[in-house]
């Protein structure tokens, strides 16, 4: 492989033919300020707006555009006189002559489909609290304001909300005055300092206000009404976050205070300026966070929102100080953000725990490459949503780690500094990020970046060793394909284990598809392990070890040498292997390695297996590592001693619910009809977030059967929780030959819930069944009426016609069928695993509600 060919610049299977570069949008002005009025109504799920705008128009050509998406404009004035203006429905064109500063006024009403999310009682759901709240990113928030929605455009705002009495209605930037209009309140938030179009939000409810002082920063946390007590295990730990991040950084929070609004229906985390809007999801009680212990628990933790409360705080810095000049560049948000979390998480918890953070975000890219790769920054993509993907997000995070162990932390830090307070408050794209961080390094950068931004895929690393008269000879080749860069310039560490239980450190750097050394060296060692310290955290590592090569290397201090030899024991169902991985599981100090120890138990699937994660059941506290457990229990197909040890875990009500949860998908995967009232029963098991009946569901969809279908379409009718009808309907892929499922699924494509219309999507691809081609062809192309989903989610559209192709490739191929579905099954299974890790997830558009 070579440079000539230069396929690494595109990369694979991400692009279509279609697609056409995108760039940066230019308008001509400059919004310098942004006043709107804005009146809610409730019963008719609308809205009145008047928007005042402080415009410098720097290039005029006759008129403003400006981005507005099914509103009816009902006047516009310039410096306050009535001026002619065109709507089509999508742009708004005021019409004015000459540049400079100029005044416009904007007075419309809508009943946004999109932008802004109404979230009432029905008749389906008349419990609900009335909720109104925004989501903004990518491109939505024309849907509600009249604007340049796009990341470019920065200018300062305020927002006066008018909302019916009893809610509260928070916004950007700090509270001028609440006032009392007898049936409405007004509340008027004021920002000072510019910030993007898409961070422009609010949100309204019957609010609990908790507040908290942060070294004299103003933190406040709306949540539901009635859930106040809620809010110490999800933020407890706020505080030194944003201690911790301005430190980090060298630059104290940088806006005037920090806000959390927490919403129902919402699909994770979203940054708006000063005020991070959250699912309530994150929302959990004692049990949730620290099953059988008291909160807080360190070291003992099940769920937790430390995650998401962590990515979100860290876009204050990164992605609203500084934000991305177009959605190309959206990884200096993202992977940011994400990489941010991760340090938090070594300072809260531990390097052990940061490692192991790291390796999970190497799996959820790897799972995505084996899909498509493509360069994080890219011009060539069709929807904004495209772009926030596991590369922006994961691989971004692991090049960032890899570029701090390249050019040092100190440098790094130095590098963040610079970039933050030479681009605050105004926008950066990837050169200028790289500039700074060549400035702080006195050297040049180029090389990096073209080998891990700009170019796809990542080093794949293969080496093996061997000893003869006194010398370790030490061979390592790049296997990566066409998709990656060719020839990987790298520094990577080896750990030699020695007979006597000692290590040494060896330093090499590969600058060639093969590299050989010799090590002059007394003995035999007992085991070499690349990259001990996950310093060159974005690659894969292909090692063919002995079994006694790998049961040596869990003696390393090195969770990174401990997890390579755990993936080589999961290779080997022999006695020697199982013996090793039995006593990862039962002694290993950390948690994630006794857990990742478990999970290679029940890969084996082998008998001898079995004995060891019962008895390690009995003994383990952790809760996190009891998942693992049950969750191998699961591949030990008709064992009856097993599926007694998981139905005694189900109906628990003291152990944690996620274990609870893991329980009854295992307890299906066993196949043992004996216990489907068991997991009827479970269905009614409460919990957070109602995760044991999405277990219970998942193991009778394990199950099969018509009782099992004739659940699984009850769950998905409306008034079942948003999450448990996004389950049952995914679940539903397995059953497409039934007339009534495949009717079903067909209807819950056009779902009101995008969490629901997605996972309806999701159990298409997983039939891979063609008969579904046609409305999968609607949908990529937006040409599918009454597909809410569709006609406002460029992601669904995309995800459509991926679905579309595979199941074209599927019929092509013919033979490959199985293999097709072992895939699509693998990818089902990893999208379940993040599904679960709700507090790292953000909104993006993955789970939008209601419209």
């Amino acid at each position: 492989m070579s440079f000539d060919k230069a396929t690494h610049l595109l990369g694979r299977g991400f692009t279509y033919p279609d697609y056409e570069p995108q760039y940066q949008r230019y308008y001509g002005y400059f919004i310098k300020h942004l006043a709107l009025t804005l009146r809610l109504n409730l019963s008719e799920r609308s809205i009145q707006g008047d928007a005042r705008y402080i415009i410098n128009v720097i290039d005029n050509e006759g008129y403003l555009k400006f981005d507005a998406a099914e509103m009816n404009i009902t006047s516009v004035t310039v410096n306050d006189l009535p001026t002619r203006f065109d709507y089509d429905g999508r742009y708004l064109r005021v019409y004015l002559s000459g540049n400079g500063e100029v005044s416009v006024s904007i007075n419309y009403s809508a009943k946004p489909r999109n932008g802004v999310h109404f979230i009432l009682p029905d008749e389906y759901y008349r419990d609900r609290k009335p909720m109104v709240w925004t989501q903004g990113e990518s491109e939505d928030n024309h849907y509600w304001i009249p604007l340049t929605d796009y990341p470019s455009m920065k200018f300062t705002s305020e927002l006066t909300i008018i909302v019916p009495k009893p809610l509260i209605a928070v916004s950007n930037g700090y509270l001028v005055e609440s006032k009392d209009l007898g049936n409405e309140t007004l509340w008027h938030w004021r920002l000072d300092k510019p910030h993007s179009s898409y961070l422009v939000a609010f949100a309204a409810a019957e609010f609990d206000v908790i507040k908290d002082d942060c070294g004299g920063i103003s933190v406040e946390h709306y949540v539901p009404k009635g859930r106040g007590e809620s809010a110490k295990f999800s933020f407890h730990r706020i505080c030194d976050m944003i201690k911790f991040f301005s430190e980090y950084t060298g630059v104290k929070y940088p806006w005037p205070n920090y806000k959390h609004a927490v919403v129902s229906e919402f699909g994770g985390g979203m940054e708006n300026t000063t005020v991070t809007i959250l699912t309530d999801a994150t929302l959990h009680d004692e049990h949730a966070q620290c099953p059988g212990s008291k909160f807080p628990c360190p070291g003992l933790e099940d769920f937790s929102s430390d995650g998401l409360v962590a990515h979100e705080l860290a876009h204050q810095w990164f992605g609203d100080l500084v934000t991305t000049r177009d959605w190309g560049n959206i990884w200096l948000n993202e992977a940011f953000a994400t990489y941010m979390e991760a340090l938090y998480t070594m300072h809260a918890k531990g390097v052990d725990e940061f490692i192991y953070e790291l390796y999970s975000n190497l799996k959820a890219y790897l799972n995505e490459y084996r899909r498509y790769a493509r360069p994080i920054v890219t011009r060539l993509y069709k929807y904004p949503e495209e772009m926030f993907d596991r590369h922006t997000y994961e691989k971004g995070s692991l090049v960032l780690h890899t570029l701090k162990n390249i050019i040092g932390e100190e440098n790094f830090r130095k590098g963040i500094n610079l970039f933050l307070t030479r681009y605050a408050y105004s926008n950066a794209e990837t050169e200028d990020f790289r500039k700074v961080m060549e400035e702080a390094t006195a050297k040049p950068l180029d090389w990096f970046f073209n080998q891990f931004v700009y170019s796809a895929g990542h080093p794949s690393i293969k080496y093996s060793w061997s000893y003869d008269s006194g010398y370790l000879r030490i061979s390592i080749s790049q296997t990566q394909g066409d998709d990656s860069y060719p020839v990987y310039r790298i520094p990577v560490e080896l750990e030699i284990g020695h007979q006597d239980g000692s290590m040494e450190l060896i330093k090499l750097n590969l600058e060639s598809r093969d590299t050989t050394v010799y090590l002059p060296i007394k003995e035999r060692p007992t085991y070499v392990c690349l990259d001990p310290e996950f310093k060159v955290a974005i690659k894969s590592v292909n090692s063919e070890k002995s079994i006694e090569e790998a049961r040596a290397e869990l003696r390393s201090s090195s969770v990174a040498c401990r997890l390579e030899a755990i993936e080589s024991l999961a290779k080997d169902s022999s006695s020697r292997s199982i013996d090793a991985l039995t006593k990862a599981l039962l002694n290993d100090k950390f948690w994630g390695i006794r857990a990742e120890a478990a999970r290679a138990l029940g890969k084996l699937g082998v008998t001898d297996a079995v004995k060891p994660l019962i008895n390690a059941l009995h003994v383990e506290r952790h809760p996190r590592v009891r998942r693992a457990i049950v969750e191998a229990l699961g591949n030990f197909k008709g064992n009856r001693d097993v599926a007694k040890v998981l139905a005694s875990v189900l109906v628990n009500s003291e152990e944690s619910y996620y274990v609870r949860s893991n329980a009854a998908e295992a307890l299906g995967k066993l196949g043992i009809r004996d216990y489907f009232s068991e997991l009827v029963k479970a269905l009614d098991y409460p919990s957070h977030n109602n995760v044991i009946t999405q277990g219970a569901l998942r193991g009778l969809a394990e199950l099969g059967g018509d009782e099992a279908i004739e659940v699984l379409l009850k769950y998905t009718q409306l008034g079942y929780p948003t999450l448990v009808r996004a389950t049952a309907a995914q679940l539903l892929g397995k059953f497409v030959d039934n007339r009534r499922v495949y009717d079903r699924l067909m209807e819950l494509l056009r779902d009101q819930y995008m969490r629901v219309a997605s996972a309806a999507l999701s159990a298409v691809e997983y039939s891979m069944d063609p008969r579904f081609l046609g409305i999968l062809d609607s949908i990529a192309s937006g040409t599918a009426p009454g597909f809410i989903a569709a006609e406002l989610s460029g992601r669904f559209r995309r995800y459509a016609r991926d679905i579309a192709v595979k199941i074209r490739e599927q019929l092509s191929k013919g033979a490959e069928y199985a293999r097709l579905r072992e895939e699509v099954e693998r990818v089902r299974e990893e999208q379940r695993r993040l599904m679960d890790r709700v507090s790292r997830l953000e909104a993006k558009g993955l789970g939008s509600p209601a419209y």
